[in-house]
């Protein structure tokens, strides 16, 4: 079932947090210091974001922080997936194929319900988030 860690929610956070500086850099240490969040976890959720292509990081005897893409390129989903949290509805959509779906009443809502929360969660992107 979902459940959405801290991590997830730090991610999205920092992200939004970036977002509403844009253009300007960010020092991963205010971020931290800002949000509440451990600068040790914050690192590495921001070098998650760094490989996905979110963020772009310039580390050195500071690290600074930007968003690489444009505000309507990224979505809720993007940020989700960059930090790799599960965003699944139930296990049985965990996988393409369940092994129970002859024998569920329940495969064809749950597939129905993964299929909605995805697109709700691609629908969300952050200039929408920051406009309100």
């Amino acid at each position: 079932m979902i459940k959405l860690s801290k991590k997830w929610s730090y991610a999205l956070k920092a992200v939004i947090y970036i977002a509403e500086k844009y253009p300007k850099l960010q020092k991963i240490q205010d971020i931290s210091a800002d949000l509440n969040i451990s600068e040790s976890l914050l690192r590495r959720i921001i070098a998650e974001l760094d490989k996905s292509w979110i963020l772009i990081t310039t580390k050195g005897r500071e690290w600074w922080v930007n968003l690489w893409m444009d505000l309507k390129d990224i979505s809720v989903y993007d940020i989700l997936n960059s930090v790799w949290e599960e965003l699944w509805v139930s296990d049985c959509t965990k996988w393409l194929i369940c092994e129970n779906s002859k024998n569920c009443s329940t495969t064809d809502l749950f597939w129905n319900l993964q299929k909605s929360f995805n697109g709700i969660l691609k629908l969300q992107t952050l200039d929408k988030i920051i406009k309100n």
